[in-house]
């Protein structure tokens, strides 16, 4: 940057004016010195900068706000949510074409859970993926809401998985503590007895295998469709808190987000975020088969540095996954456990066929349930009526999802007769239902 500077002087007679070597002996070597000195800083303000806030730097979180205990904590959040807790107690209903057994399995609580105390991981499977139930609540150490799918004779083998992960399991006692379960199963495909003989079985301790290390090897393979978005909305809607991580069985949280991400809203700074429509993504990610998932922040870079960890999809779709200013996210690293949002964005532009994974409220639009996992594009529906709606996107900086060990490729994920069949029922009836109903913004996409 050039500056332009008037001088005032007054002019020397000519006995006065020094020589001109003596000039030159001064200025020349100042205008050297100065030109090395510009040349340095441009230099180094283009290099990447690292953020460092914790116990090891002499920074701290800029918007950091530290409570006295958490009981102050919890009466901030109790005032700022404005929340009814609901009860957790067993209900029958009906939902589309589905029956819906409500809190078939609840939690063994001391205290009924009040709806501003912490965040609800929700959440999805069929009998095939229960084993991923006790990896994720070691990490979440908190509520969970999960909709099993369990149509015809899968019923049984849910039962069963579900009573492995009770009894057997070396942490079983985490299943006792946070997991809410909810079965569903379509009209025609009823289970083969009655639903309170399964209800009296998971009362029941189970015979557990000599090695009860691992629940039973389950069939990978199945001819039916399912029915995800089914399973989603039961789990949110089932939900006992004010905010809810609605997110894939397989993907696990860093280890103490609950606590970060309460402390940050609590903060005056960020109070505006609940006035306005807003959710707090989670930027996600996947490692190799062989590795362990990352407990932090640092670890999970450094994996990446290493190849052992890439962005989630990074081979299948990698625009569908990438947050708003990742590069900038890397940059940031914290040790002093403090949460902030690095960026708000909207869902358009480069950004209109993203993904997201956040923390929301129950109040959020509900996911399309005509559509299955199998035929993809399942949360386009809802991301689109969050861009007319004008929602914005907070990515949280020290917040993470890390996928069950396990790169997946595009063949692996390639099944393209079911994704041309939900593709094409997108565009030409869902597109034109929520034209009607929410509005046309060109800028907002669907597919």
């Amino acid at each position: 940057m050039s500056m332009n500077r008037t001088i005032l002087y007054t002019r020397l007679n000519s006995s006065q004016t020094p020589r001109k070597s003596l000039i030159l002996r001064i200025v020349l070597p100042l205008v050297a010195v100065s030109f090395v000195l510009f040349c340095a800083v441009g230099y180094l303000s283009s290099q990447p900068t690292y953020h460092v806030y914790g116990r090891h730097s002499n920074q701290h979180s800029p918007i950091t706000q530290q409570y006295v205990n958490q009981s102050q904590l919890m009466e901030q959040l109790r005032s700022l949510y404005d929340c009814k807790s609901v009860d957790d107690s067993y209900r029958i209903e009906q939902r589309g074409n589905f029956w819906v057994l409500k809190n078939f399995i609840t939690p063994d609580r001391e205290q009924p859970l009040r709806c501003y105390e912490t965040i609800t991981y929700t959440t999805h499977a069929d009998y095939r993926f229960l084993e991923n139930i006790v990896p994720l609540l070691e990490r979440w150490q908190a509520p969970i809401s999960i909709a099993v799918y369990a149509p015809g004779e899968e019923f049984d083998l849910a039962i069963e998985a579900l009573r492995f992960h009770m009894f057997c399991h070396r942490q079983s006692y985490l299943m006792e503590e946070y997991a809410s379960v909810h079965l569903y199963f379509d009209f025609d495909r009823m289970p083969s007895k009655p639903i309170d003989y399964y209800r009296n079985l998971t009362f029941k301790p189970y015979n557990c295998p000599v090695n009860s290390e691992g629940s039973p090897e389950p069939d990978r393979t199945s001819n039916r469709e399912y029915p995800v978005n089914v399973g989603r909305n039961i789990a949110r809607d089932a939900a006992q808190t004010h905010f809810v991580l609605a997110s894939d069985i397989e993907l696990y949280p860093n280890p103490g987000f609950i606590e970060m991400f309460q402390r940050m809203i609590a903060n005056p700074v960020y109070r505006y975020t609940l006035q306005t429509p807003s959710v707090y993504v989670l930027p996600i990610f996947e490692v190799a088969e062989t590795s362990t998932v990352p407990e932090d922040k640092i670890e999970l870079l450094r994996m990446m540095k290493h190849g052992d960890a890439i962005k989630f999809h990074e081979k299948i779709c990698e625009q569908c996954h990438t947050v708003p200013n990742y590069e900038e996210w890397k940059r940031v690293i914290k040790t002093d456990e403090t949460m902030d949002i690095l960026v708000t964005a909207k869902r358009k532009g480069q950004f209109e066929v993203w993904e997201p994974i956040y923390v929301g409220t129950k109040q959020d639009p509900l996911y399309d349930e005509r559509l299955s996992w199998e035929g993809k594009f399942d949360k386009m529906t809802q991301g689109y009526i969050m861009c007319v709606l004008g929602y914005n996107f907070h990515v949280l900086d020290n917040g993470f999802l890390v996928h069950k060990p396990g790169m997946k490729t595009v063949s692996e994920a390639s099944r393209p007769d079911l994704e041309n069949r939900q593709r094409k029922f997108i565009d030409t009836t869902i597109f034109a239902e929520l034209k009607i109903l929410f509005g046309e913004a060109h800028s907002c996409s669907i597919t």
